[in-house]
């Protein structure tokens, strides 16, 4: 009996009790974990990273490529998972160039599955300005093409490619080449080739070519290298009177020079003869014979002369002609007016051979005020002027308008006055 009730005590005390629900604790959380250890599983790989909204003016330094994510979740949907349906990103909204940003990457998961790691969980965003520049393609010939032939007809299409990049990195690009090999030149076949760099030092950051590859046209041809350049027309003097030269048309605008290529690439344009435009004085076409240049072995192709068509257009000249009366027309017969001011100074254009000793007189020019239709005074109206002489504009009066009021007295006592 003593020991039954000893028994019962200690089962009955606090401690006991605790133990055994302690216990009891442990039991079921380890069978809980281990049912759904028994559905659940994690897998692990690398998923791309994206930057969204990013400013396409900029550029991302050291960019970060793909981070390692763990997930967790039913074991029937994780072998049914589609990798596509993760997406890690990271928000790029509004975040200038120039400037390092610190921003968390989010992922984004399907119904069931969570996320347990994202290594790494921020990235660092250094952002830089991109611009664009175009730069012509130059075609570099090789060194082993045949003696006695040269590449002519070369076309590059396109013509000029785009250079994206930041600002320092696009200075550092001295030209863009394609380099054919004397075996493709030789096949006369159009030729697909890449853009090569020529920069004085390393990129700083990652440069893009746009596009990357060019055609290239051309033959191997034998003969003297050909250089089709510009001519530059060399003229001396002024026309005769009150003309200038407005514009020169040159036939042809080009001529086809032959020689050395090291001597052909020197050369960017061919002179004309100066031409004395002293005595000209209306429109003429002349023929100017063309310059060699300096250089021994450089010939012409065709024509050793162009025309060229001198157009002539008339030079103006201005003169402020002050204290011009302004006259009344149209005014009622039986009323006096007054004019304030009472002269005004206008400016008149013209050839300068008679600008010089233009007056109003001379000039025949008179400067008014309507008042047709005018019934009540004071009232302010707009000067005009005229010339008698076509050879003169008026093209400024100064003030452009007057105060007209009706004056007592005999007529023309108030004001000079007009029909």
């Amino acid at each position: 009996m003593k020991s039954s009730r000893n028994l019962d005590e200690m089962l009955s005390s606090p401690w006991v009790l605790w133990v055994i629900s302690v216990a009891t604790a442990v039991a079921l959380w380890f069978y809980v974990m281990k049912a759904e250890n028994d559905d659940y599983v994690t897998r692990s790989f690398s998923c791309p990273l994206e930057y969204r909204s990013l400013d396409p003016q900029a550029t991302l330094r050291n960019r970060v490529s793909e981070v390692d994510i763990e997930i967790r979740g039913p074991e029937a949907d994780i072998l049914r998972l589609d990798y596509n349906a993760v997406a890690c990103f990271v928000d790029a909204r509004s975040l200038a160039p120039g400037i390092r940003y610190t921003q968390d990457v989010r992922v984004n998961l399907p119904p069931n599955v969570t996320l347990v790691s994202c290594v790494p969980s921020q990235v660092v965003l250094d952002l830089v300005r991109q611009v664009v520049r175009l730069v012509p393609v130059e075609v570099v010939l090789p060194q082993d093409i045949p003696d006695g032939h040269y590449l002519e007809g070369v076309e590059v299409i396109p013509r000029e490619v785009g250079i994206r990049g930041t600002e320092r990195d696009i200075a550092k690009v001295g030209s863009l080449r394609a380099m054919p090999t004397a075996e493709e030149l030789q096949s006369g076949k159009e030729l697909l080739l890449p853009v090569k760099f020529a920069q004085s030092e390393p990129f700083d950051d990652t440069v893009v070519l746009e596009p990357p590859q060019v055609r290239v046209r051309g033959s191997l041809v034998r003969g003297l290298p050909r250089k089709r350049v510009p001519v530059n027309v060399r003229l001396s003097s002024q026309p005769q009177g009150d003309y200038e030269i407005g514009s020169v048309l040159t036939e042809p605008s080009e001529v086809q020079l032959e020689g050395p290529q090291e001597q052909l690439d020197r050369i960017l344009a061919i002179d004309t003869e100066t031409v004395d435009i002293s005595l000209i004085s209306t429109d003429q076409v002349v023929v100017a014979p063309l310059r060699l240049p300096d250089a021994e072995a450089i010939s012409f192709t065709g024509a050793s002369s162009v025309r060229l068509s001198l157009h002539l257009s008339e030079i103006k000249a201005v003169k402020r002609l002050a204290g011009v009366p302004i006259l009344t027309r149209r005014g009622s017969g039986s009323r006096h007016w007054a004019v304030t001011p009472p002269s005004a100074a206008v400016t008149v254009e013209g050839r300068p051979s008679r600008i010089a000793a233009a007056s109003p007189e001379s000039i025949g020019l008179e400067a008014y005020v309507d008042l047709s239709n005018i019934f009540m005074t004071p009232i302010v109206l707009p000067v005009r002027a005229e010339t008698v002489s076509d050879d003169f504009n008026v093209i400024k009066i100064e003030p452009a308008t007057v105060t007209v009021t009706a004056a007592d007295g005999p007529a023309g006592s108030a004001g000079p006055t007009g029909w």
